[in-house]
Order: C-alpha cells, then sequence, then structure tokens
C-alpha cells in the first residue's frame, strides 16, 4: 500500500493554523472547571508579577502621560474588536440567509443574531454617547481655563494701571509737570513757547 502524501500547506494555511491553535486550547480551558480555575489563577499570578515589576499599573498610579496612551491603546483596541465583530456578524448573517436548511422541519433560528445585533449596536450607541459626553466636558473645562485666564489678567492689567494714577498723583511737582508736557507732543509747543517768553522776561529786568 503507497504511504499516503501529507498535504502541503501554504504559508497563510499554516498561519491560520497556528491562530486557531490558541482559541480552541482556550476553549477547551472554558469547557473544564478544574483547567479554567487552574488558568485564572495562573493568570491572576502573571498579572501581580507585572504589577511587581512595573509594568502594569492602575490607573490611580499612572502619570498623565501613561493615561494618555493607555487610552489611546484602549480606544484602538476596542475599535478593532468591534470591527472584528461587525465582520463575523456580517458573515454569520450571510451564511444564514444563503444556506437552506436541510428539511423543511430544520428552521434556523434568527433570535440569537438579532439580539446580538441589538447588543453590538447598544454598545456602539453607548461608547457614542460616552465620547460626546467626554468631548463636551473637556471643552467645558478648557473654556473654563481660558476665561480664569483671562480675568486674572485683566485683575493685574487693572492693577497696574490703578499703582500708576497713585504713582502720577504723588509725584505731580512742578518739575513733573514740566516732564510730562515735554513727552505730549500737543504740550510740547506750548512749553517751549512759555520757556521762551520767561526767558525773555528775565532779560528785561
Amino acid at each position: 500500500m503507497a504511504p499516503i502524501k501529507k498535504k502541503i500547506l501554504s504559508k497563510e494555511e499554516i498561519a491560520k493554523k497556528k491562530s486557531e491553535q490558541p482559541k480552541r486550547r482556550l476553549e477547551t480551558i472554558k469547557n473544564d472547571p478544574v483547567l479554567l480555575a487552574a488558568y485564572k489563577e495562573k493568570e491572576r499570578l502573571k498579572y501581580l508579577k507585572k504589577k511587581e515589576k512595573g509594568q502594569r499599573k492602575c490607573v490611580k498610579d499612572m502619570t498623565p502621560r501613561e493615561h494618555r496612551k493607555a487610552r489611546k491603546n484602549w480606544v484602538a483596541y476596542s475599535s478593532d474588536y468591534r470591527k472584528k465583530q461587525k465582520i463575523r456578524d456580517n458573515t454569520d448573517k450571510y451564511v444564514d440567509q444563503n444556506t437552506p436548511p436541510s428539511s423543511e422541519d430544520e428552521i434556523i433560528p434568527e433570535a440569537p443574531l438579532l439580539n446580538n445585533e441589538r447588543g453590538a449596536e447598544a454598545r456602539r450607541r453607548s461608547i457614542v454617547q460616552w465620547r460626546k459626553r467626554n468631548s463636551m466636558l473637556k471643552r467645558k473645562d478648557l473654556l473654563i481655563e481660558n476665561l480664569k485666564k483671562k480675568l486674572v489678567n485683566e485683575q493685574q492689567r487693572n492693577r497696574r494701571l490703578k499703582h500708576r494714577m497713585i504713582q502720577k498723583k504723588q509725584a505731580l511737582t512742578p518739575e513733573s509737570k514740566i516732564v510730562e508736557m515735554a513727552n505730549d507732543p500737543n504740550q510740547k509747543a506750548e512749553l517751549i513757547n512759555k520757556r521762551y517768553l520767561a526767558i525773555l522776561f528775565k532779560g528785561k529786568f
């Protein structure tokens, strides 16, 4: 009897097979309570070890930069998950609609699919509402911060003007009047005329 030739798999098929192996292993673990408990304990110890090394942090322990990075990663992961979930739902829907039942008595139930679609739509609406609410709060905080800065600047400006007015009133002497008139272009000509008349008047006597 001739030996059976082993089917040669392509690179895509090998990669797909490798990616499906962990999923099948995880499904097997989930179906066995003992294996599931051991798996959860192993994951918990792994998390604690990473937390001890500083590779995992709680939100309250993160710096603002780390929090922004974690939030950005979460948004990317969530978007990727929703896209995959949508493709999976559309594929299941297409298969259900285009696969005839094996007999007249066999009817493919559509209720779970509708429930999945409703759940996905509800999650999507919840995320959209959360983003809108978060964006509104950020804009509101930014507006309040800008108004506070403008108020502080206006108060400082008023204090400076008040201080200058007080100094001007205190230092109002004949010499300061002359300096003020000399600095004012509208009063400079009048000051020269007065000075010239004073010199002439002094020369006569």
